[in-house]
């Protein structure tokens, strides 16, 4: 319940932030009448995002014995990559954001391409649908989605219902909202159910048989945390969690870290020059 919380929350919150960016600026100049062509645009995005997810899960079904690990372990794969790529992105072009859109509408509206605010909407908001489709695919290919349906469905409800409510509350200016702190801390979990995907997804290679486990298990902590425990679902989800790891899965796990912080930091050193 808790990973699709996080995982809903920050991509709606990410999309939110688009429409509303978009929408803002065109009131700011007198535009309001082209809200329905955001409008549209967002509500195509919806469609074509719903209708990845119906694909994705149609496509699974046709994978039986070795082709299904493998074609687990290229959605893990696939979701660790771009939850990568996201929250590096993230961390170091937030702020351009707000003015690139901005600066996109006024080139669409000074041209009179007025469908390009539609296609601005659509963009921004399928992307962040489709990366919502490929997170939960890796969540619950990593038994990280918890032991009910139910409640992995009511947090990924609830992350959608919290992430409207808080980017509605920042553009109205209530009590100076500062997202920063949101982006910061959900970054951080978002690089542990990574690092979960990226070992999980080894773990169906070596079910597979295309890479050796080396040492099976590493350990075995199942006396103290089982992952089909409440606890050790959440952890699972969220930390990545395995009562018995092999060594590959638990040294991709541990190499993961210092790979990304690397990457940031690079990063960092090249905007500060």
């Amino acid at each position: 319940m808790l990973g699709t919380f996080v995982i809903t929350w920050r991509e709606t919150i990410e999309a939110a932030l688009i429409v509303g960016i978009l929408l803002t600026y065109l009131d700011k100049i007198g535009q309001s009448s082209q809200f329905r062509l955001v409008f549209w645009g967002v509500a195509w995005a919806v469609v074509a995002a719903a209708a990845f997810a119906g694909l994705s899960t149609y496509a699974a079904a046709f994978f039986q014995d070795t082709g299904q690990e493998i074609f687990a372990a290229a959605i893990l794969g696939l979701a660790t990559v771009v939850l990568t790529h996201m929250v590096v992105w993230m961390h170091h072009n937030a702020r351009e954001i707000k003015g690139g859109l901005q600066h996109k509408a006024k080139l669409a509206i000074a041209k009179r391409q007025l469908w390009a605010l539609a296609v601005l909407a659509f963009v921004g908001v399928f992307r962040e649908g489709v990366e919502t489709v490929l997170f939960l695919w890796g969540l619950f290919l990593q038994g990280g989605a918890g032991q009910s349906v139910g409640l992995a469905v009511t947090g990924g409800f609830l992350g959608v219902g919290v992430g409207v409510l808080m980017t509605w509350a920042f553009f109205k200016g209530f009590g100076h909202l500062d997202l920063k702190p949101f982006f910061r801390v959900s970054g951080v979990i978002l690089i542990f159910m990574a690092a979960g995907m990226l070992a999980t997804g080894f773990g169906h290679l070596i079910a597979a048989g295309l890479v050796p486990g080396i040492v099976e298990p590493l350990w075995d902590t199942s006396w103290l945390l089982r992952e089909r425990s409440f606890v050790g679902s959440l952890a699972a989800g969220i930390f990545g969690y395995r009562s018995h790891p092999s060594l590959v899965e638990a040294g991709s796990y541990l190499l993961y870290f210092p790979v990304v912080f690397g990457v940031l930091e690079i990063q960092r050193r090249r905007h500060a020059a």
